[in-house]
């Protein structure tokens, strides 16, 4: 094995604790696929890059997203650790926060309410829609091979629901 292949492999042993053995295997398999696949990055794209003679069922990949055997929060933990090591003696780690509206509505969807549009707002009229209000933490690598930062998501919250009562009494975020 290269020594970028194994690497990468020590890489995705850091998140072995946080996943059972199945879906640790799983996990390592999308999570290289991820990084050959072209374009969107979709699971169906992701298995498309997969050796058919060596990968999994194509719905078990899926079923590991949607209702896998592992902890998310202790995912962006492992994360964060082998960012952070290998980021911080080489400088200042930079981390990006930021809150953006998705639209999705519905009686089902939890947490979905009424709250500012950053997008469609504008600095002398505030528009407000409807759905979930996700937060997102990323930390910010430079590439070794030069190119455009790559911000990393880390973290994400879900805030609460939050209904206006007019306009004029929320304040901008």
């Amino acid at each position: 094995m290269s020594p970028a292949g194994s690497a990468w492999k020590a890489l995705l042993a850091r998140a072995a604790g946080v996943f059972t053995a199945p879906s640790f295997n799983l996990f390592s398999e999308l999570a290289s696929a991820w990084v050959c696949a072209t374009g969107r990055r979709t699971v169906c794209s992701m298995v498309a890059v997969m050796d058919p003679a060596t990968r999994s069922a194509h719905d078990a990949y899926h079923r590991l997203v949607r209702a896998g055997a592992f902890g998310l929060e202790a995912l962006w933990t492992a994360m964060v650790a082998v960012v952070v090591e290998h980021l911080g003696p080489e400088g200042p780690v930079i981390c990006y926060l930021d809150d953006t509206l998705f639209h999705r509505a519905g009686r089902k969807v939890d947490g979905a309410g009424s709250f500012r549009d950053a997008v469609r707002s504008t600095r002398s009229r505030v528009v407000y829609g409807f759905g979930l209000n996700l937060v997102v933490l990323a930390v910010r690598i430079d590439p070794p091979w030069g190119g455009m930062p790559v911000a990393l998501p880390v973290g994400w919250h879900c805030t609460a629901r939050e209904e206006p009562s007019s306009p004029l009494s929320q304040s901008c975020s």
